[in-house]
């Protein structure tokens, strides 16, 4: 989608009445940016002509000066999503994306860019990670000033992951409580972001 045909699209929602937030994501791209070259773009061509808070998604790019650019150009909050807090796990099932140390300096940096409670990772719970592993490092995502949004693996049709199972409730819960003890410690409140999807929290009950 070009700049241009995302501006349309975000107009004719506000002017229906059911923008309140923008949700702009990349994937994973093969390029150094990571795609916020592209996100940065789009970004600009919203600010110019619509008044809505905008939530990135960007894999921590090579050079975090990238998460600079998107900030500069009127980014209001921003996802880098690790997906996983078990790195060997990590390594199965997301093995393009960057090391735990890499995700620590881009949410690091990012924190001083987006400020308190605008930053934030989806940790996806089902995938075989040890749960003392995730309680853990869910500590050290927190410490960052990123908000843990913990989702459920939810297996689709025709996916690699087709045949796998979701995590128990009692599980998620688990681990959903503990990113909230976390956050209540150390003064993270999911309510104050302000676009992207912990505002929306359809997929977590973190905010719950």
């Amino acid at each position: 989608k070009t700049a241009r045909q995302l501006v349309e699209v975000v107009l004719e929602a506000k002017d229906e009445g059911v923008a309140e937030h923008v949700t702009l994501t990349t994937g994973t791209t093969p390029t150094p940016d990571k795609g916020a070259l592209y996100l940065a773009k789009v970004v600009e061509a919203l600010k110019e002509e619509v008044d809505l808070p905008i939530h990135v998604q960007v894999e921590p790019p090579k050079d975090i000066l990238y998460l600079d650019l998107l900030y500069s150009k009127g980014a209001d909050t921003i996802g880098i999503h690790v997906e996983t807090l078990d790195e060997v796990v990590a390594k199965e099932v997301t093995p393009l994306k960057p090391s735990f140390d890499s995700f620590l300096k881009a949410w690091r940096h990012a924190h001083r860019l987006f400020g308190e409670h605008q930053v934030s990772s989806y940790i996806i719970i089902g995938l075989g990670e040890r749960l003392d592993i995730v309680l853990r490092r869910l500590e050290e995502v927190v410490v960052q000033g990123v908000i843990p949004y913990v989702v459920p693996l939810r297996p689709l049709p025709g996916s690699l992951r087709e045949c796998s199972k979701p995590p128990s409730p009692s599980l998620l819960l688990e681990v959903t409580k503990q990113a909230c003890i976390y956050m209540k410690d150390y003064g993270l409140d999911p309510s104050k972001n302000r676009a992207g999807c912990v505002r929306c929290g359809a997929c977590s009950v973190v905010k719950e």
